[in-house]
């Protein structure tokens, strides 16, 4: 596959998407658009892939959209919303497998929103996440507008968008926005040291679970309850669950390959 602006990288059942425009702190410009849309799509449909990294080359995940793009096929912004940019966020946030963020320097603009479309966040001390829209006289988009609130509370995101104030990595960890923060210089190895682990349990579980926490976000409890319900009727006649339970008594390490 052939990508202008993205590197993707196969591993031991992980998958690297890298953001790859360095010299302009990696924004998004049509190319990426489209190379994104390829390269989610391509590890959402992989089987061997167990967990995504999401992250960006340089110095920064990424500075939002590319303002300097002159040639553009949009035809306005709901057009580059909703054919461009939302089959991207579609793969990342319905595939059938965990996504890390890594995240180090801005994450601002379409990239907060990148970055909060992400299942599970790893940042760096000196990163953030900024919704920058307001600075240009416009609103977030990207699904932001529903994201901050959900972590932040009402007031506290709509402070933070309306002043275009930077959500530090520290602030992240207090609202749950990232799930560890580190030095700049160990984002790397700590974010594949996690996503190894992941690799390592059952794919189900992270599968169904992942499932089934972003569709709570919308349903009522009893729905979420009978789901769950169905769910684990099916998995507990699994070969996952029946390798998992046999592992537990011979007290061992569970393979699940």
């Amino acid at each position: 596959m052939k990508l202008d602006t993205i590197e993707l990288n196969k591993k031991n059942n992980i998958a690297i998407i890298k953001l790859n425009r360095p010299k302009l702190l990696n924004a998004v410009n049509e190319q990426l658009v489209w190379d994104f849309q390829k390269a989610t799509e391509d590890v959402k449909d992989d089987i061997d892939i167990k967990v995504v990294i999401l992250t960006g080359s340089g110095r920064g995940f990424s500075a939002g959209a590319d303002l300097s793009e002159r040639k553009a096929s949009w035809e306005g912004s709901k057009d580059a919303l909703i054919r461009g940019y939302k089959p991207f966020f579609e793969n990342i946030i319905n595939m059938p497998k965990p996504v890390i963020g890594s995240i180090a320097g801005p994450a601002a603009g379409i990239g907060a929103a990148i970055a909060m479309s992400c299942d599970l966040r790893v940042m760096s001390e000196d990163s953030y996440i900024l919704s920058v829209f307001s600075n240009i006289a416009l609103v977030p988009d990207g699904g932001l507008s529903w994201y901050l609130p959900k972590y932040m509370g009402f007031s506290k995101a709509y402070e933070h968008a309306i002043e275009a104030k930077k959500i530090t990595a520290k602030d992240c960890l207090k609202y749950g926005i990232a799930n560890k923060v580190v030095p700049l210089e160990e984002l790397e190895s700590k974010t594949i040291d996690w996503a190894e682990k992941l690799a390592k349990r059952s794919s189900q579980s992270l599968n169904h679970t992942k499932r089934l926490m972003r569709e709570s976000l919308h349903l009522s409890y009893w729905e979420t309850f009978h789901n769950e319900a169905e769910i684990q009727n099916e998995l507990t006649v699994s070969s996952q669950n029946r390798e998992a339970v046999k592992a537990f008594f011979e007290k061992r390490e569970p393979n699940f390959d």
